[in-house]
């Protein structure tokens, strides 16, 4: 019950604020708090990939070592490093890349491929890579980096996830609470003002649905 009323202290501070989409610590601080739906929202198999009760391991020491401050030319959002443990019944673990987006960004691609050949070469473990996008340009939306240089070729395909492309409607019956994080990212960029009686059905679907995945 602890750990329900953290996931729900951490979400009703999230959606009391009009900045969350631009607001570093609040993404990830829901990152390391629901981390598990997290993975079931971008994983629809998540549960037949993941060993979820053999818990996480955010690596974010590791990251800023492979990523110093001063090798990262634009203006850093979030980004997380997620060690999970696979459920394949070997020793084994992945890592997953979540990067979250909040403004264009021309050399996009290239630094989500930086990212992914220099974990892969630190660790040599199976890795996944997820950008969020939560800005409000429809226009901007890399899902790769390609690279060519006389003969020389190399295409890296990332998973996306556009906010501004989703629908309320769905996001709404989705079960997964989670999706409350994205309805509510969604509904800042229309900038759509947030009734008393909305946040209230927000929390309360979130609540809900906390306690049915607790269970």
């Amino acid at each position: 019950m602890a750990l329900l009323n953290e996931d729900i202290s951490i979400f009703n501070h999230t959606l009391n604020i009009d900045l969350f989409k631009r607001n570093d610590t609040l993404w990830k601080g829901i990152l390391e708090n629901v981390c598990e739906h997290f993975l079931r929202f971008f994983f629809k198999e998540a549960d037949s990939l993941f060993s979820m009760e053999k818990g996480f391991q955010f690596l974010d020491k590791e990251l800023d070592q492979l990523f110093p401050a001063e090798d990262i030319a634009a203006p850093k959002f979030v980004d997380k490093l997620i060690k999970v443990v696979a459920k394949s019944g070997k020793e084994e673990w992945i890592l997953i890349h979540v990067e979250v987006q909040g403004y264009k960004d021309d050399d996009f691609g290239k630094r989500m491929f930086t990212y992914f050949y220099r974990i892969l070469d630190k660790y040599n473990k199976p890795v996944t890579a997820i950008a969020i996008f939560t800005d409000n340009d429809r226009k901007f939306h890399p899902a790769f980096y390609q690279y060519e240089y006389l003969g020389t070729k190399a295409t890296f395909n990332f998973k996306t996830y556009k906010i501004l492309d989703q629908e309320e409607e769905v996001l709404s019956e989705d079960e997964n609470p989670f999706s409350i994080v994205v309805l509510t990212v969604l509904l800042a960029l229309k900038k759509k003002k947030i009734t008393d009686e909305k946040l209230y059905d927000l929390k309360y679907s979130l609540a809900k649905n906390l306690l049915t995945k607790k269970n």
